[in-house]
């Protein structure tokens, strides 16, 4: 029994070198078929795919709890035996775990820079851009002096080839020490106007802003020289600018950012443009032109409505027809399905139209639409919903129905049989609009 068992024993125990090791101590390992490890391989995988598949879910349905629950059997993807998902771990664990703690609602500040520390020391491809991420979470938590610290600790670390091939990174690292050189200055700047000294305290004061401002625009101007995405820095650039009272030059950087053609296209470079004119009291036209641009990327934008409104305002013609056209496309897209305002514009612009004789304006865009507009907004089916959601929404809805496709609709009956004494005042008036016209 003995024998039998110590020959068990060494038979499970023959040592295998690994081929891909020069040196060191081998370790004994069981002996397994190829078929149990293909097994076991097919069954981790399977698992951790499945685990993904439930996080990526519940992210979706922002089920922060449920998917910090499943994060935890999802850490086992640090196991695999496959080097391309080993490779591949401490990205994929480093985005989903950061998006659980940023919004789970008893995170802590503490626990996403806890979290960020392992995970780049797991995966050191990783260090600077998480790192940098982690820096910018400082900033936005108003942590300037912990994020000066880890960016003096980026630019110190090495890690042989890796650290050389992202040599470019370290651009981010100035521009970041940028950031905080332009809050300096403000801060510096908010001391110096509230805050009564004497000569010297005060002489010695603008000596460190001018420090800190010349650094801050040296930073920026060098990080914009590069075609990218620099939203952060600039919205810093720019207020630095404002609020030393050199508007043309901000002014001059915004407009550089957004039409530069170096740079990819980007909607939030119009955005700045266009709050920063509307801040300084610039003219419709000039606002207009810049809404323009945005509505090329963006034809669903928030900002359309009120695109739509200085259109309005304008006397031509040309203005009031692309308001319509601004406000169909508008309706188009499902995020808008159910938004008041864009209806009540909607019934206003129509009913306006009509009255102004300019019916073809209508015919124009609504001949593209005819045959899909009544199944995506004036089903019965989304009369019950809107109805529930809000009657208001219902009610001006069944006016442009009636307006669009006349006053013996489905939605624009159902929704006249729905409404109380009041509304139906309001929807009369619409058909009354409607016969005036026949």
């Amino acid at each position: 029994m003995d024998m039998e068992t110590d020959r068990d024993h060494s038979d499970e125990t023959n040592e295998v070198p690994d081929e891909d090791e020069e040196f060191g101590l081998y370790l004994p390992m069981r002996l397994t078929s190829n078929k149990d490890v293909s097994t076991r391989n097919i069954g981790f995988t399977k698992s951790t795919q499945t685990c993904f598949q439930i996080i990526h879910e519940a992210l979706y349905r922002n089920q922060w709890q449920r998917a910090a629950s499943f994060f935890t059997t999802y850490l086992q993807t640090l196991e695999s035996q496959s080097t391309k998902d080993l490779r591949r771990a401490p990205e994929i664990l480093w985005q989903l775990g950061s998006e659980i703690l940023l919004n789970h609602p008893k995170s802590m500040p503490e626990d996403i820079n806890v979290f960020s520390e392992t995970i780049k020391n797991v995966g050191v491809k990783y260090y600077i851009p998480i790192s940098l991420e982690q820096v910018y979470f400082l900033l936005c938590n108003g942590q300037s002096a912990e994020a000066y610290r880890m960016l003096t600790t980026i630019e110190s670390w090495r890690f042989g080839m890796i650290s050389i091939s992202q040599h470019e990174l370290l651009k981010l690292v100035q521009a970041y020490r940028g950031i905080i050189d332009c809050w300096s200055w403000l801060d510096k700047k908010s001391s110096l106007d509230h805050t009564e000294m004497d000569f010297a305290s005060q002489a010695s004061l603008n000596r460190d802003m001018s420090a800190f401002f010349r650094q801050a625009s040296i930073t920026f101007k060098e990080i914009l020289k590069h075609p990218g995405v620099w939203d952060p820095f600039i919205l810093n650039y720019v207020k630095l600018l404002e609020s030393s009272g050199d508007k043309a030059k901000a002014e001059k950087v915004l407009v550089k950012y957004a039409y530069n053609k170096k740079n990819p296209p980007n909607p939030n470079a119009h955005v700045y443009l266009y709050e920063f004119r509307k801040r300084r009291g610039d003219s419709d036209e000039e606002l207009i032109k810049v809404l323009k641009a945005l509505r090329m990327l963006v034809p669903s934008h928030k900002l359309m409505l009120e695109y739509i409104s200085l259109l309005t305002k304008s006397e031509s013609d040309e203005d009031h027809q692309l308001a319509l056209q601004v406000l169909f496309d508008l309706l188009d897209f499902s995020g808008w399905k159910d938004n008041v305002e864009a209806w009540n514009c909607l019934v206003k612009k129509l009913k306006k139209t009509l009255q102004s004789g300019q019916s073809s304006w209508i015919s124009e865009v609504w001949n593209s639409r005819s045959n899909w507009w009544p199944s995506y907004h004036f089903t019965q089916f989304q009369m019950a919903k809107n109805w529930r959601k809000s009657v208001k929404l219902a009610i001006k809805k069944a006016s442009v129905a009636a307006l669009l496709l006349g006053q013996d609709c489905r939605y624009f009956t159902s929704v006249y049989d729905l409404g109380d004494e009041k509304q139906k005042k309001a929807l009369d008036r619409v058909v009354k609009l409607l016969k005036s016209l026949q």
